[in-house]
């Protein structure tokens, strides 16, 4: 008993052979009681015709279908054709024509001209904006000018002072002057 679980594998790979050569012997042979393989030929000839005809008819339509060659034996009645269809063919007066090709030559005349107004304005604006772009630069030029000539003017008077500061000289004639024109001693706070 140990035996068969531990080679399962083996019983049902044995079982499953065994089961397929039954089946093709069985299919080899007709069974004893089976009713022989009915015969595709027909007792009837008239239904044996009538079978071939609808078989060429659906064979026919397949090959339409599928755009085949048809030969002329398989096809016993012609389709009726259908009518020729009849297309609109659109004759213009010269005059018309002329008058067609001259509201198109407008049209595009005018296609253009929009075009061309609208690449003007975009000019304009380009120049307001390079007018706009220059006059900032020469603007930011004038100041870091200015701005440069007042560091330089502030430093030549740091620089006086501070010359005037270390004279001895310079210094008591500085003191002198802020007690006469500087705020009396009373009013000092």
């Amino acid at each position: 008993m140990d035996w068969l679980t531990q080679h399962l594998q083996i019983l049902l790979a044995a079982a499953g052979g065994v089961a397929w050569w039954l089946n093709q012997r069985k299919a080899g042979k007709p069974e004893a009681g089976a009713a022989p393989a009915p015969d595709k030929s027909f007792a009837d000839p008239e239904l044996a015709e009538r079978t071939r005809r609808i078989r060429e008819e659906i064979q026919r339509k397949i090959e339409q279908r599928t755009g085949g060659y048809l030969p002329p034996a398989a096809a016993p009645r012609p389709e009726p054709a259908a009518p020729p269809v009849m297309r609109e063919v659109v004759v213009m007066a010269p005059e018309k024509a002329s008058r067609t090709r001259a509201a198109a030559a407008q049209r595009e005349e005018a296609r253009t001209a929009d075009i061309l107004a609208q690449q003007a304005a975009l000019m304009a604006r380009l120049s307001q904006a390079q007018a706009l772009t220059s006059a900032a630069q020469r603007r930011s030029q004038y100041e870091t000018e200015a701005a440069g000539k007042e560091e330089l003017a502030k430093g030549e008077v740091r620089s006086a002072l501070g010359d005037d500061l270390r004279d001895p000289a310079a210094l008591r004639r500085a003191f002198i002057l802020r007690e006469i024109l500087g705020p009396p001693v009373a009013l000092r706070g």
